[in-house]
């Protein structure tokens, strides 16, 4: 008898992506309860079980988050994953580069291990829908991982074009309930500035503190045949800041293509001045003095501050002030 209690409970988890509901008048109940106290199964939500060998599955607990309530939205990480993004980092599968899914939902809350579900009540045109499962728009979780300081993937979805600066301004709405202007529009400030890595960034918060103006980030220039993207072009002075990190530049292919790169430029009369990460953080002053040398008076520093409050600024710990 026990054997074909399990064999139905397996049945329920193939025709429902590895999760099962199991309510209380449910024939499975029994079984459930049994697998759970055996280690075959893991309770993943109230009246969900899932096979424990893929239970912290993120597809397998946003599976569970839709059957345990049909009107929770996933938002976050999970939600830009399903929408397209690829995710900062190397993952043959990218759903594996997250450890929880988030999500919401009004009249419900709930944590587990894996799974997060808050209580709100986000409008409904700020919703879509996956394959019958309710998500987020894009520029919701953008401005939630913004509003906490995971710039890696917004910064990433700017890259990769899954939102525009534009697109998030407009759907600065959607969290006002939930966190205060001055949080939001901090948020939205720093996702203007078009930065595609966190270095990128950094610089761009510290172009700004200091009133350097000019610079357009991410600038498609075509030289020599080729379409070259600059990380801060100032096109008045030809000059072209890169922020080349190791990741990249380091290997042999990525240096023999900076070099080729930088004597394209060089010969079409742009000034490409290298600054590092390393460089930025450690001495963010040279650096902003260094950039300011070869602009027009115009477009030079009209602030200076003390260099312990521009990495402050820098990190986006302090806000530059007005």
């Amino acid at each position: 008898m026990r054997k074909k209690s399990l064999s139905q409970l397996e049945r329920e988890w193939q025709d429902n992506g590895a999760v099962a509901r199991i309510q209380r008048s449910s024939a499975l109940r029994g079984q459930a309860d049994r697998a759970v106290a055996s280690g075959q199964a893991t309770r993943i939500l109230p009246g969900i079980v899932a096979p424990s060998s893929v239970a912290r599955d993120p597809r397998v607990l946003i599976k569970a988050m839709h059957i345990w309530h049909p009107d929770a939205v996933v938002v976050g990480k999970a939600a830009l994953i399903l929408q397209g993004l690829q995710p900062p980092g190397s993952f043959l599968d990218p759903i594996h580069a997250i450890d929880e899914v988030e999500g919401f939902c009004s009249t419900r809350s709930i944590t587990r291990a894996g799974i997060r579900v808050h209580r709100w009540r986000v409008p409904r045109h700020y919703l879509g829908d996956h394959h019958g499962i309710s998500v987020a728009a894009p520029e919701v979780s953008i401005l939630l991982l913004a509003i906490r300081g995971e710039w890696e993937w917004v910064t990433e979805a700017l890259r990769q074009g899954i939102v525009s600066p534009d697109s998030c301004r407009a759907a600065r709405s959607s969290l006002s309930w939930r966190f205060s202007k001055k949080r939001i529009a901090a948020a939205v400030a720093d996702i203007r500035l078009k930065a595609w890595s966190i270095p990128e960034l950094e610089c761009s918060r510290l172009l700004r503190a200091v009133g350097i103006t000019g610079a357009k980030p991410n600038h498609a220039v075509h030289v020599a045949g080729r379409t070259y993207i600059l990380d801060e072009a100032f096109e008045a002075e030809k000059v072209a800041v890169e922020i080349d990190g190791r990741s990249i530049h380091s290997t042999v292919d990525g240096y023999e293509n900076t070099m080729m790169r930088s004597a394209h430029l060089d010969r079409d009369g742009w000034k490409v001045l290298h600054v590092t990460p390393t460089m930025l953080r450690r001495s963010p002053q040279f650096v902003l003095d260094w950039i300011a040398s070869h602009l027009h008076k115009r477009h030079r520093p009209r602030r200076t501050f003390p260099e312990y409050l521009l990495r402050q600024i820098m990190n986006g710990i302090t806000p530059a002030p007005a």
